[in-house]
């Protein structure tokens, strides 16, 4: 606040002197916003009053608060509580939701219960409660009944097979037997083939269950010469040239029952749809694999060759071999590879990863 014109420092002097009474903007050239000036006549009075102040710090000196700040409070004042009220609705609505999630999550696929052991209210969530123990009743009577079935089946199926391997055993021993050994070959070939029934039974029965069994380990070498040594009547009379490369000796942690059931369908289609030519075998550290020089797979089934009962112009079984392979391999998380081209002759490895 200066009184007259001369008690203005120099720097405002010459912009303000010849101003009106009034409040004015004036700029200065060494200010980067205006400056503010009150020029005042006071009535006794004959020289001029000039009051200079910056409106934007004036202003904000006489607020107790900023915009900004009034907005950032008056968030914090809503949402704060709104983010606690939230909170402790949401855990009172969810409750009853992770309780049942909690109790559908135990369940046992052995002994699935017909009704869960705490009840809800009578809204939404309970009916979804009441439709889940109605699906619930359903699959537990059809597991039952799978259940039935595969023991009866396991009963019916291994009883006759029992009763023809002790009578093949009998005709084995006969006298008569050596007198006409053209009987030999053909009870050599029921023997075997009630051994591979019972093998394929015991495997579908196996992957009926989901409990994977105890962990344990087997070394695959001796499983692909036994496979070989079963199935090396598949060769007779054919010019193949059978090779066995074992680059190392692969332990894989899963039953021995199970890993020969696996390696003896590739070795046995090896031999079985190769003619003449060459079956080779690889046993790495990462992977197990077989090449052979046989009829190969057409391209329009190599995708579908893993399904069930999908099998070549010339196979004798029921397409059940690959399959079960590839049902093998997804339960232990082997990785199946096949390729083939028609008349070439088909590449097949089972990649073992963490086995």
């Amino acid at each position: 606040m200066y009184e007259g014109i001369y008690n203005v420092p120099k720097k405002f002097r010459e912009r303000i002197k010849n101003l009106p009474p009034g409040v004015h903007a004036v700029h200065i050239l060494d200010k980067k916003r205006p400056i503010n000036v009150g020029v005042i006549r006071l009535p006794d009075k004959d020289i001029l009053y000039y009051m200079i102040f910056h409106g934007r710090e004036f202003f904000q000196e006489n607020d107790y608060l900023h915009p900004k700040e009034i907005l950032m409070l008056s968030l914090a004042f809503l949402l704060i509580p709104g983010i606690i009220i939230g909170y402790f609705t949401s855990r009172m609505l969810f409750a009853p939701v992770d309780s049942l999630m909690n109790q559908i999550k135990n369940l046992n696929p052995e002994n699935i219960q017909t009704q869960f052991p705490y009840k809800h209210a009578a809204n939404e969530l309970g009916m979804f409660t009441r439709t889940i123990e109605t699906t619930m009743n359903r699959i537990k009577a059809f597991i039952t009944r799978e259940k039935q079935f595969t023991r009866d089946a396991s009963h019916e199926l291994r009883t006759p097979l029992t009763i023809i391997k002790g009578a093949v055993e009998i005709m084995e021993q006969q006298p008569e037997l050596a007198a006409n050994p053209l009987l030999a070959k053909p009870l050599k070939r029921i023997l075997r083939s009630t051994r591979d029934m019972e093998t394929t039974i015991e495997t579908f029965l196996w992957l009926a269950r989901e409990e994977k069994g105890p962990e344990e380990s087997c070394s695959l070498e001796p499983l692909v010469r036994k496979a070989i040594s079963d199935h090396q009547y598949l060769m007779e009379n054919k010019k193949i040239d059978l090779k066995v490369d074992i680059r190392h000796d692969k332990s894989v942690k899963v039953k021995k029952e199970i890993l020969y059931i696996t390696v003896t369908n590739l070795i046995r289609n090896a031999f079985h749809f190769t003619t003449e030519g060459s079956v080779s075998i690889i046993i790495e550290e990462t992977h197990f694999e077989i090449r052979d020089t046989g009829i190969g797979i057409n391209s329009d089934q190599l995708e579908s060759v893993t399904r069930t009962h999908i099998k070549g112009e010339k196979s004798l079984g029921f397409g059940l071999g690959l399959s079960i392979v590839s049902r093998l391999c997804d339960r232990f998380g082997w990785e199946l590879s096949i390729v083939s081209r028609s008349g070439e002759g088909t590449i097949v490895k089972i990649l073992w990863h963490d086995s």
